[in-house]
């Protein structure tokens, strides 16, 4: 089976060390999320680019069926047994193929940004959507430790959020990323699918050299490394959406 994008296969590539050693970091995006959208018993929820289903599986202990897509074989493999209650698709973002108002809560965590065109991809989330839509990512007024040393390294990566109308509401996510140590960390950042491509053009060693580089500011005295990042996650209510 292939993936359903390029960077689906690229996520996919080392998935199960991704989803130990980041994938939880956005755990207190996912707990707000379920707070202030009231996610419960009966409640169906749609998680867009699931990732490794750990949000999926937080939804599913509060009670909701959760369906959650994603674009990597190797990443729905692994959201399958994260969260055995939920129903995960192999799909990239774009046209959904659910119907109309399907879905109580829809979520996107980092997520639009991977989508050809964001702002369709937004608006096929409130499309499916009944009453919620949750839009979470990097923080464009605080930069993230995070994003500091991917550019650093490879430069700005041209995603970028879509252009959305007000929502009602924005909160500001602490999401700190803590490695005990420097081994930790490399496997952390190498992880990702944004480093994959470089390492196959220079090589791993050359790769974590530069992170090593990079995130030396971010060392703690103890030999551990302490990253600060900041989510900004936008709550919309669909009836207050223009349109809709």
């Amino acid at each position: 089976m292939t993936d359903a994008t390029p960077e689906g296969e690229l996520w996919g590539r080392r998935a199960a060390q991704r989803a130990a050693l980041g994938a939880k970091m956005s755990m207190p995006a996912w707990k707000t999320a379920v707070e202030r959208t009231n996610i419960g018993e009966g409640t169906e929820v749609l998680d867009l680019a699931c990732g490794s289903g750990e949000f999926c599986a937080l939804a599913t202990e509060a009670g909701a069926h959760a369906t959650g897509i994603d674009a990597s074989h190797e990443m729905i493999r692994l959201a399958r047994l994260a969260a055995p209650a939920a129903e995960f698709h192999v799909r990239a973002l774009g046209r959904l193929p659910w119907e109309d108002g399907t879905f109580d809560v829809v979520t996107g965590f980092n997520a639009l940004f991977f989508a050809p065109d964001p702002e369709a991809a937004f608006a096929e989330a409130v499309r499916v959507s009944k009453d919620y839509v949750v839009v979470c990512d990097w923080h464009p007024e605080h930069t993230s430790a995070i994003l500091a040393v991917g550019w650093a390294i490879r430069g700005p990566s041209g995603r970028r959020r879509p252009e959305m109308p007000e929502p009602h509401e924005n909160l500001t996510i602490d999401i700190p990323q803590h490695y005990p140590d420097e081994d930790t960390m490399l496997r952390g950042f190498l992880s990702t699918g944004g480093y994959q491509r470089m390492i196959e053009s220079e090589g791993e060693e050359s790769v974590a050299e530069k992170i090593k580089a990079a995130t030396e500011q971010y060392r703690t005295p103890d030999g551990g490394y302490q990253l600060e990042n900041k989510y900004l996650m936008s709550i919309f209510r669909k009836n207050e959406i223009p349109g809709n």
